[in-house]
């Protein structure tokens, strides 16, 4: 019988006058069930997709149901199923499933949250599974099992993996004990010439004088025998469909291969590039053009005919510019450190014109690198964007001939070198000093002539001191507070 359970798993009908009934499984394959019933109103209603079909203790998804009236007006509904692995399609990894480890532990990270429990795992040693695009926890599973070279087997929510399904149980197929009919499929079409059988076979283990003698399964190793075709193989039951109503005439394929464990449509998806489409982190569309972004959201680049950009990501699907280049509006712009192979930037910074005329930023708004020439000084011309550099400088020395502009501000300004000559003007008490050799002397204001011993001082104690005479040559007289003296 079939039971119908509703979305929560609850029975709400059961099907004992069903037909056409056939559960269908490949290794690493489908594993579907169909059957079909006469409509019946009280439990027909509850054949609706989303709901369940249990047979012989395993769990089917309802997925298709087709309804036909017949020229006799009986209504006919088939039912399509498949075992509710068919959930793990609605897990889906965004951005791929790229692990290293034991198949134990990555079986139980592909199934992490999707209600299914990891079972007999037989497969050891580490594997890596590298999936860079999105994709649902099936295909996840059914990659683990081709990295091991593994077979799967479901059971309700269960998956395990085993070495190998099925064993050699000394079971013929054989013309004239149980063979009823056979296809010879041989198919070169992949380069390489493989064989397979089809077989319709009589399950003699459902008669009762051969109960528990002939009985055989998925992936069990079998002899087949023709002698008027000439054949004596022996080889594996790789497909194998039969009735749960009745056991009796069922239908095994046999080859000595296994196909990949993708299917055509899977493998549609994964060797070609559709519009707007990821392949291995790579998107064409007609938006942007090219794209091409990192499985972890950490960089993305976009090319096309107006833009190129290379773009850094936090992880969660947002992007900033680190180097953007819009040809049509000369627009380039660069985020980050700009350096040469030994890491210092030695070449010609110029604009199309020859010279760079441009704002040259840090990321955090202010340049605070070397700028340097080549031989490692700066002989060119900054400029701001009005031609004329109105920014901030700041460095611990400034070297250079000249030094041109209508303000300069410091704590000290001098030109001299050492203890010589030169001029030292000291902001905290508005000094001025003027030397013209080695001295030690220091006064509020002093121009001295140490080569000639010759000097003024003004004291802070209002005192006016000379190396020799002071002489003053006024033709306009000398006035001490507003008394003419001379």
């Amino acid at each position: 019988m079939i039971t119908i359970l509703n979305t929560s798993k609850k029975p709400v009908a059961v099907l004992e006058d069903y037909f056409d009934d056939q559960i269908n499984e490949q290794i690493n394959g489908a594993y579907t069930f169909n059957f079909s019933v006469y409509m019946d109103e009280d439990k027909s209603q509850y054949i609706r997709v989303g709901n369940f079909a249990q047979v012989e203790g395993q769990l089917f998804n309802i997925i298709h149901h087709r309804r036909t009236r017949s020229d006799a007006g009986s209504i006919e509904i088939a039912v399509e199923c498949e075992q509710v692995g068919y959930d793990l399609l609605f897990t889906v990894f965004e951005g791929g499933f790229i692990h290293t480890g034991t198949p134990f532990q990555l079986l139980q990270r592909a199934l992490e949250g999707t209600g299914f429990s990891v079972g007999t795992v037989q497969p050891t040693g580490l594997i890596s599974v590298d999936l860079k695009e999105n994709i649902d926890a099936r295909a996840v599973v059914r990659m683990i099992a081709e990295q091991t070279g593994g077979e799967l087997m479901y059971f309700g929510y269960s998956v395990s993996l085993l070495n190998r399904r099925g064993q050699y149980r000394g079971r013929q197929f054989r013309l004239g004990k149980n063979l009823r009919g056979i296809v010879k499929d041989v198919n070169g079409q992949s380069g390489e010439v493989l064989t397979a059988y089809e077989v319709d076979v009589l399950e003699l283990n459902s008669l009762p004088e051969f109960e528990g003698l002939e009985s055989f399964e998925l992936g069990d190793t079998v002899d087949i025998i023709d002698e008027e075709l000439g054949i004596n193989e022996r080889q594996r039951i790789i497909q194998y469909s039969y009735s749960p109503r009745q056991r009796i005439n069922s239908k095994v394929v046999i080859a000595n291969y296994i196909t990949g464990i993708q299917d055509s449509i899977y493998r549609i998806q994964t060797t070609t590039v559709g519009k707007d489409k990821w392949m291995y982190g790579v998107k064409i569309g007609p938006d942007d053009g090219i794209v091409i972004e990192r499985y972890d959201k950490r960089a993305k680049s976009i090319f096309n005919a107006d833009e190129f950009r290379m773009q850094k990501g936090n992880g969660n699907g947002s992007y900033t510019d680190a180097l953007y280049f819009d040809p049509q509006n000369n627009i380039y712009k660069f985020n980050g450190e700009l350096q040469a192979a030994s890491g210092t930037f030695t070449g010609n910074l110029q604009a199309a014109g020859g010279t760079f005329s441009g704002n040259l930023v840090a990321a955090g708004g202010t340049f605070s690198g070397d700028l340097s020439a080549a031989g490692g000084t700066f002989t060119g011309t900054l400029r701001g964007v009005d031609g004329d550099f109105s920014g901030t400088i700041r460095a611990s020395t400034i070297i250079g001939s000249e030094i041109q502009g209508g303000t300069i501000r410091g704590s000290t300004i001098s030109t001299r070198n050492g203890n010589g000559k030169g001029i030292v003007m000291n902001s905290g008490w508005a000094d001025l000093e003027i030397y013209s050799g080695v001295s030690g002397v220091s006064n509020t204001f002093s121009i001295i002539d140490l080569a000639n011993d010759a000097g003024i001082w003004f004291a802070r104690d209002g005192m006016i001191d000379a190396g020799r005479e002071i002489r003053i040559n006024a033709p306009g007289g000398v006035f001490v507070n507003n008394i003419r003296i001379g």
